[in-house]
């Protein structure tokens, strides 16, 4: 029951640019993908960098067997929501 946790750089960059609030956390299990503005391991875990990146292009990332806490948790679609939207 892997979980792997990666920072969504794009997110932040887009955080940056328009002021969103998007989670920058990416959290992986079972061949779901969620999405965190904050995230707490309770076990042991790993951080990996390889050389390698995962599909989603991360180069490094965070894995654990131990079960997480998830602040803000939601899935790609409710994220994307947490975009800034401006009004001219």
């Amino acid at each position: 029951m892997k979980y792997i946790i990666h920072v969504n750089r794009q997110f932040i960059a887009k955080n940056a640019k328009d002021g969103g609030n998007r989670p920058v956390y990416t959290i992986k299990h079972k061949g779901k993908t969620r999405y965190a503005r904050e995230v707490s391991i309770d076990g042991p875990s790993k951080l990996i960098y390889n050389g390698t990146q995962l599909n989603c292009g991360a180069r490094a990332w965070i894995e654990t067997d131990g079960p997480l806490s998830l602040v803000d948790e939601m899935s790609w679609k409710e994220a994307k929501m947490n975009e800034v939207t401006t009004f001219t």
